[in-house]
């Protein structure tokens, strides 16, 4: 007698990527409007918004290890349901109590939920074997990106009728995604069991991936130091050259626009062509170390549109590649472990970044700023290069 055997529920992409839009379009409503809620409608200084977002970091990157842990030895798709569950939960009290100090307590608490969910779905990513990992990650930061395009150009006009349907809105999302999430993120079945049985050279890294690795982390943190100041210090410094704020948020619209447009092609070129990965990686460290030093020449509008351009095209090419580069390299047994790791990287450098450079600003110049972000990715750059060159041969690497 025959026994028959259920078929796999696997995680599709197209669910994947649909659950990425819905939650970066959420939470894409609450990001913007930080700074300036505590500040305009709590009426607490900026120091005390900055210490709270210093936090938000903080609790993120702590979710981010939780969630790389969770999803290399206990059950991914349970601790997905109930991070998810955390954020709904923090954000649903927000529209009932979104004063102080409840804001900021909720806030933190949905920080958490969120580092764990990115990590979490980044680890299940690397699980879907019908297209590459690089395929995958451009699509799932083409998604994300078109969230915060839309979430970005709808909260202004939000904010203008309520601040609580801003919170309303947000669990909507949030709600939704958490359907998305029971009816259809499933890890491959016994995963965790089947890859215990494969061979121990396939399961874990190698340490010489491992330094690699490192290299590419230390990379993501010095970019994402220099990535923060356009979200923090460059606003300051425009306004100093007389251009408002409106321009300077015009900005940002320029930057999703330009990733929606510009990821579908770079994709299809990645595939058709089978671009190198750490190549690609090299080439978008490059792409930002002349993006950086162009702003030492920008006094008139026009040379901000020219450096947000360079700075948008080598986010494209350089942080879904972080990703997928850093699975290629990870074992089987540790694919969350070091997922998390490279959301740990970006968050740290978030964290970081604004003080490190308001620090560099008082004590010096804006232009000091701006040559030591290029000369710190410049360096971590060269160091990747020659860790893959002492580490990696050829054929470990297509």
């Amino acid at each position: 007698m025959q026994t028959s055997v259920a078929p796999q529920r696997e995680l599709k992409l197209f669910w994947l990527a649909v659950g990425n839009l819905i939650a970066s379009t959420g939470s894409s409503f609450m990001w913007p409007m930080t700074t300036i809620y505590m500040h305009n409608y709590l009426h607490e200084s900026l120091t005390v918004a900055g210490i709270v977002l210093f936090l938000d970091s903080l609790l993120m990157i702590g979710g981010s290890y939780f969630g790389g842990y969770i999803y290399d030895h206990l059950n991914p798709r349970r601790w997905l349901l109930t991070s998810i569950g955390i954020s709904l939960l923090a954000v649903t009290i927000l529209i009932f109590y979104n004063g102080w100090p409840a804001y900021p307590i909720f806030l933190l608490l949905d920080a958490f939920g969120i580092g764990i969910t990115n990590t979490i779905l980044n680890s299940m990513a690397t699980s879907i074997t019908r297209y590459t990992s690089r395929y995958v990650f451009n699509i799932t930061y083409l998604m994300m990106n078109l969230g915060v395009v839309l979430g970005t150009l709808c909260v202004g006009f939000i904010i203008d009728i309520s601040i609580t349907l801003i919170f309303v809105i947000n669990a909507i999302m949030i709600f939704v995604f958490l359907i998305i999430a029971f009816y259809c993120y499933f890890p491959v079945t016994n995963h965790a069991k089947k890859r215990r049985n494969k061979d121990p050279k396939t399961t874990t890294t190698s340490s010489a991936a491992v330094r690699v690795i490192m290299g590419i982390l230390l990379v993501a943190f010095c970019i994402q130091l220099g990535y923060s100041q356009w979200s923090s210090n460059l606003s300051v410094y425009m306004g100093t050259k007389g251009i408002n704020m409106a321009k300077y948020s015009l900005l940002w619209t320029l930057n999703g626009v330009i990733i929606v447009l510009s990821q579908p092609v770079i994709s299809w070129v990645d595939e058709r062509f089978n671009v190198n990965t750490l190549y690609k990686l090299f080439g978008g460290t490059a792409m930002f170390i002349v993006a950086f030093f162009s702003l030492t020449f920008a006094r008139e509008y026009s040379g901000f549109v020219l450096s947000m351009i360079l700075v948008t095209v080598a986010e494209v090419y350089t942080f879904p590649t972080i990703s997928a580069v850093v699975d290629e390299l990870s074992g089987l047994n540790e694919k969350g472990k070091y997922q998390a790791n490279v959301n740990v990287a970006f968050s740290a450098g978030r964290a970081v970044g604004p003080l490190f450079g308001g620090v560099i600003i008082d004590l010096l110049t804006y232009n000091t700023l701006f040559i030591s972000m290029a000369l710190l990715i410049l360096i971590s750059g060269i160091l990747l290069v020659s860790l893959v060159r002492t580490n990696l041969r050829k054929k470990d690497h297509a």
